[in-house]
């Protein structure tokens, strides 16, 4: 579910103070267009953030200063959301194969962090991934409470478990037991430049199309307002194409895939 905005207010008037200068990676020719959609910004990622330790759907452990050097596209997400995250998810993994596509996947990675560390495992992670297809380009992470409660703080993202009240209660997708709670949560995209920079950040709802569609699995998972979402999204809305446009920009080299 989306959280208010209010707690991310911060951060985008720190942001819009960069809007006019933050600088793409630069090369020859005409610059790369400043994104029509979302907040250009300029803003460090703290060291102590960076080095946050997130373990990946394989296992393996991984952090934000490790990626230093690439463009990092930064998602929030769980896999038991049932109004917004099969919508994100489709479209970033439409954006992981455009960037595949691109022949950029070694120097523009996509990370989806979990809001529910405690039932994301790395085992249902893969799980979650394995039903949109994978990318080399692509991981979804989770961690340990205290250090995803601090990778969000961090980027002024705000998530909070609520207790599931609806009767009958929804059942996972995955296991088919009986839901007890959700994470209320914001609906943000980061992009990270390579020198550890946020540089741009949408805040809200995926819109997605026939080329970035909802798996059969989730799709009966969705609730009525996540179908809504799916086929009637709220204005203004984030598509593929826009996340895109921001790795360009960052980058200053378009994914071209001809």
């Amino acid at each position: 579910m989306p959280w208010s905005r209010i707690a991310l207010a911060t951060a985008l008037v720190l942001g819009l103070a960069g809007c006019a200068t933050a600088p793409s990676a630069s090369g020859p020719g005409t610059p790369t267009p400043t994104p029509s959609s979302g907040t250009v910004l300029d803003i460090a990622v703290p060291a102590a953030t960076a080095a946050l330790p997130l373990v990946d759907q394989d296992g393996r452990t991984t952090t934000l200063a490790s990626l230093r050097g690439t463009t990092v596209v930064l998602v929030d997400f769980l896999t038991l959301c049932q109004e917004v995250c099969p919508l994100t998810t489709a479209n970033v993994r439409a954006v992981s194969e455009a960037v595949d596509r691109a022949g950029r996947s070694g120097d523009v990675r996509i990370l989806e962090a979990t809001v529910d560390p405690e039932r994301d495992t790395p085992a249902r992670l893969a799980a979650y991934q394995k039903l949109y297809g994978a990318h080399a380009n692509w991981s979804l992470v989770t961690g340990r409470p205290e250090d995803i409660a601090a990778l969000w703080k961090s980027f002024g993202v705000a998530y909070d478990r609520t207790p599931n009240t609806e009767s009958p209660a929804p059942k996972d997708w995955l296991t088919g037991k009986p839901l007890t709670y959700d994470v209320e949560h914001q609906d943000i995209v980061i992009v990270i430049g390579p020198d550890g920079h946020e540089r741009w950040l949408v805040d809200d709802t995926p819109r997605v199309s026939g080329a970035s569609p909802v798996p059969t699995a989730l799709q009966s998972f969705l609730s009525a307002d996540g179908r809504a979402n799916e086929t009637a999204p709220p204005d203004p809305s984030w598509t593929p194409q826009d996340v895109e446009a921001a790795i360009a920009y960052v980058t200053g080299r378009p994914l071209a895939t001809d």
